[in-house]
């Protein structure tokens, strides 16, 4: 299955509209590949490759209507979503923007909240559908995974007591698809969602997973280590957006209380009665076996197994996640780099995840 990441921001020729590439660049689709082109060069493509076309123009002349007639007709057969920036709101360009195919418009100025927003959900909508090639297995582990974690996590945000029933019965999901060997194909699928804590949660629920069944857990256990992986960073539901959403490295202030979201995950899943082994993972998978992690400074055997295993994952899936401050890394340069961490991870269990992170 392709990763589609390509976003064309169209424009006419030697035409200066406003600063939208900044915006989708900064704002919203920081690990997606922008591309701005001209109406000259959207002739010559098919769009194939893109997740989403965004037609920065003004709507007020016959040939530019005609013009993007003519560009837009192989995006619309094939359902690719297309953002109108028009000049103004009035109802001819309006109007017009419906009949070009617009799935959504904004007019100038940009209001830079209500295009983040409008953005998102369009870039999220386009990816989820891509789902539906999946099998229904992995398609509905992707889809329930996601509504389930979003209430979890904006009920972490807000106070509301959560439960481990709900989120475990979900996992079901997860672990089904993975024992049909589909896990790969899965995680393909969710490299790409916007959301970055859920795509980050969801990568290291599935290595978790693989790695559970790895060493013969089964049941009970093998969902806990399910949950505790799409759990593990919930404490950061307590975090700002301004700090988990900056497009590049933390200051020391800020690093500061972004290393608070385990404690606050024991906050959130002791409120909830969750069950210890969850509990102990996600607060503790920033823990070192040389005792230099935190929050608790644990050291040796004071790691336990599940918070080895959580640490081996997350920062797996750290390594080959693309942000907007690096690149994403292959799965073998990430591995080489984590067999360098001893004293940060357990090496004898690294060794036992070598099949899935290479396999």
């Amino acid at each position: 299955m392709s990763e589609n990441r390509l976003v064309y921001i169209i424009r006419k020729e030697n035409e200066h509209i406003s600063d939208s590439q900044k915006l989708v660049t900064n704002l919203v689709l920081r690990h997606q590949d922008i591309k701005e082109i001209d109406f000259k060069q959207a002739i010559e493509l098919d769009f194939s490759e893109s997740i989403m076309l965004i037609v920065d123009v003004e709507l007020d002349d016959y040939q530019t209507i005609m013009s993007l007639k003519n560009i837009l007709s192989k995006p619309r057969e094939n359902n690719i979503p297309l953002f109108f920036i028009i000049g103004t709101m009035n109802r001819k360009e309006i109007i017009q923007a419906h009949t070009l195919g617009a799935t959504e418009f904004i007019s100038h100025p940009v209001n830079e909240k209500e295009f983040t927003k409008k953005l998102k959900n369009i870039a999220n909508k386009s990816i989820e559908n891509s789902w539906k090639s999946l099998s229904k297995t992995s398609e509905a582990a992707l889809k329930v995974s996601l509504k389930i974690f979003e209430d979890t996590f904006s009920g972490a945000g807000q106070g509301r007591k959560l439960s481990d029933k709900v989120l475990g019965e979900s996992c079901e999901l997860i672990i089904e698809a993975t024992e049909k060997g589909e896990l790969s194909s899965m995680l393909t699928a969710i490299r790409t969602h916007h959301n970055y804590t859920y795509r980050h949660s969801m990568m290291v629920s599935g290595y978790l997973t693989a790695f559970g069944l790895l060493f013969g857990i089964r049941n009970f256990d093998l969902r806990n280590l399910t949950s505790c992986g799409l759990v593990h960073d919930i404490g950061k539901a307590l975090i700002s957006q301004e700090i988990l959403n900056k497009p590049g490295p933390l200051t020391e202030d800020e690093w500061t209380e972004m290393k608070l979201h385990p404690s606050h995950s024991r906050q959130v899943l002791s409120d909830g009665k969750f069950h210890p082994d969850i509990i102990d993972g996600a607060v503790h998978h920033h823990e070192r076996i040389d005792g230099t992690g935190y929050p608790d400074r644990l050291i040796g055997s004071e790691v336990s197994d599940m918070a080895r295993m959580v640490a081996i994952a997350d920062v797996f899936s750290g390594l080959t996640e693309k942000r907007s401050y690096k690149p994403s890394m292959s799965n073998l340069k990430a591995y080489e780099i984590m067999q360098t961490m001893e004293g940060h991870l357990d090496l004898h269990l690294l060794n036992a995840f070598k099949p899935i992170a290479l396999g």
